[in-house]
């Protein structure tokens, strides 16, 4: 194969991975094992423990980097492609001359690099979030590109409102998942990340228009780690002595600005390796050759140390600057924000965090979101679980499974099911002792008991793992009576005990007997399971038949007929709603006993 079509394979090949990591952005769940491709969270996830997987990518890049140098930026890198996809797409005539320019940009990567290192290595993780490409390719699906996608979708589905089912168009609308209805608005970010995600789009876009990959050669990270591996790569791009005559035309097609055509040399900690010089140069002086003798000598020259001294400065002063802004800024919720499961502590997670938001997309409960104040600054835009969205579903473990940087540990289902990453309290003044929190808790951490002559629900802290699902049954209109916070550190629990109801269970066995033999129960007749507990009863002299009761009933006990109220009575809870409800003039028509 020629090698001009190198540039060919390569771009082949990177739409193919850029299609992936889209799809995962997205949250197409069969496609995240593309993840463990990703250098950077790869190298934070091996500092958790020794992840088999991991380390065996994380070696082959490593390998890859020192004997091509740093093609994983042109060939793996979702926001480097995504900005040759940009440079390609705003390659104006007027710019095609003097685009691309040799600039040696070492001092500014080397020194933001430190920068970052030291800010990373003192918990605050905010300019690596901000920076590692990864991390903000799949925050800008998922809060930019997806905001777009979702309103393609609704024109799409309002254009099909009045379409016959049989219609090709009818078919594009879905049940569940990206395009069903509402699903967007279920996971749709808050403001501050939104416009976090669009900002960084706009500025990595910009430096792509302008300069191609001057911000892989610059402010990436993971950029400047593979420089360094790569730094004398075995097969690197070089230019002929003898056939060059230095016409620039390799320069200005070099999009990482590494190629110096007056001085016929090529950095190769500036080249990502995309093949575009070799067909630029119409002579055939540019070639990717083995070179292993012609290692380039590492010299620390003046504007080297300055940067790396700045960066280091820089770092160090951005850490006092960002203690002092965390006691300057409004003190952090009275409730302790619940992480997300397999988060361990709060040390372990906020240092591993990387801000990518793959784990908001694979939750099916829609609970968790990206931080805003949560967390304090240093933790912006970590996942953190807003019960107000919804709850941790009980038999989900994907967030802990998905993690590529190791923030979250690997959970089993059985080991998450008894992980406490929260614990549920209740405002005794405004329970009502319904019990359908008791009924709907997963862990059967939560029971009904009277306490000075009224119904209160009670936690138990053996059990309650806090997932959340008691704030969100809760019926109250105004604001739930129990409610959830985080906990410091995740620790294991008691697994659920098993609920016998035989009481329940004889009294079904009854009625399907009654049933069997043409008998029917008569209404609103307590059955003996029910008679020891608090029951609903109407008075059907004082009713008005304006149904209130049955609309505000919370586990829809009460229905009405013939204009009066019939209540079920193994299904009601005693909750009282019903009763408070009642308009009627000379008192409740329904009222509870037992």
């Amino acid at each position: 194969m020629k090698q001009k079509h190198l540039k060919y394979v390569r771009i082949a090949a990177a739409a193919v991975m850029f299609v992936l990591f889209f799809g995962v952005g997205l949250g197409v769940s069969q496609l995240n094992a593309v993840l463990v491709t990703q250098f950077g969270p790869g190298l934070l996830r091996l500092t958790s423990g020794l992840f088999l997987g991991t380390l065996a990518a994380v070696l082959m890049i490593a390998v890859v980097t020192l004997l091509f140098g740093r093609i994983y930026c042109s060939v793996l890198c979702p926001l480097g492609i995504l900005q040759d996809g940009i440079a390609f797409l705003t390659h104006w005539k007027k710019w095609k001359a003097n685009r691309y320019r040799f600039v040696d940009t070492r001092p500014v990567k080397y020194g933001v690099f430190l920068f970052v290192l030291i800010l990373g290595a003192a918990g605050v993780m905010l300019p690596l979030i901000a920076l590692l490409p990864s991390s903000n390719f799949f925050t800008i699906v998922s809060n930019v590109f997806l905001r777009f996608f979702n309103s393609i979708l609704e024109l799409l589905a309002h254009a099909t409102q009045g379409v016959a089912e049989n219609v090709f168009l009818a078919h594009i609308k879905v049940s569940e998942g990206p395009g069903a209805p509402g699903w967007y608005e279920s996971v749709v970010p808050p403001a501050a990340a939104f416009f976090f995600s669009l900002g960084v789009f706009l500025v990595v876009a910009a430096l792509a228009a302008w300069r191609g990959r001057l911000y892989c050669n610059t402010l990436c990270p993971v950029g400047a780690v593979l420089s360094l591996l790569g730094r004398a790569p075995l097969w690197r791009i070089t230019l002929s002595q003898d056939m060059c005559v230095c016409c620039g035309m390799c320069e200005a097609a070099c999009k990482g600005g590494a190629i110096n055509a007056k001085k016929k040399s090529v950095l190769a900690e500036n080249c990502v390796l995309c093949f575009n010089c070799i067909g630029a140069c119409k002579r055939g002086g540019v070639k990717l050759e083995f070179r292993p003798k012609d290692a380039p000598k590492f010299s620390l020259s003046r504007r080297h140390f300055l940067g790396a001294a700045g960066g280091v400065v820089a770092g160090a002063g951005a850490v006092l600057i960002a203690r002092r802004l965390e006691k300057a800024l409004p003190p952090k919720p009275s409730r302790e924000p619940a992480m997300p499961p397999g988060a361990g502590n709060t040390k372990h997670f906020h240092e591993k965090c990387v801000g990518c938001g793959v784990c908001i997309r694979e939750c099916e409960g829609r609970v968790l979101a990206p931080s805003v104040s949560q967390y304090g600054l240093s933790g912006f835009m970590q996942p953190v679980l807003d019960y107000s969205r919804g709850s941790c579903v009980y038999t989900c473990n994907h967030c802990s499974n998905v993690c590529p940087a190791g923030a979250l540990l690997p959970l089993t289902l059985e080991v998450k099911q008894t992980t406490r990453i929260g614990l549920a309290s209740v405002d005794a003044n405004a329970c009502v002792g319904c019990g359908i929190c008791a009924s709907k808790c997963p862990a059967h951490a939560i029971t009904v008991t009277q306490q000075n002559g009224k119904r209160l629900a009670s936690v138990s802290a053996d059990y309650c793992i806090g997932c959340g699902v008691c704030q969100n049954v809760c019926p109250l209109p105004d604001a739930p009576a129990i409610t959830v916070s985080g906990v410091a550190e995740q620790i294991r629990v008691k697994a659920p005990e098993v609920r016998n109801e035989p009481e329940n269970a004889e009294q079904n066995t009854g009625n399907e007997q009654n049933a069997d033999e043409g008998e029917k129960p008569a209404e609103n007749e307590q059955s003996s399971a029910a008679s020891s507990r608090p029951v609903a009863v109407p008075v059907p002299e004082l009713c008005v038949g304006c149904g209130l009761c049955s609309e505000e009933c919370p586990v829809s006990a009460i229905t009405m007929v013939d204009g009066l109220p019939s209540v079920n009575a193994d299904a009601c809870v005693g909750c009282g709603l019903c009763s408070e409800a009642c308009p009627a003039p000379d008192g409740p028509a329904i009222v509870v006993q037992g």
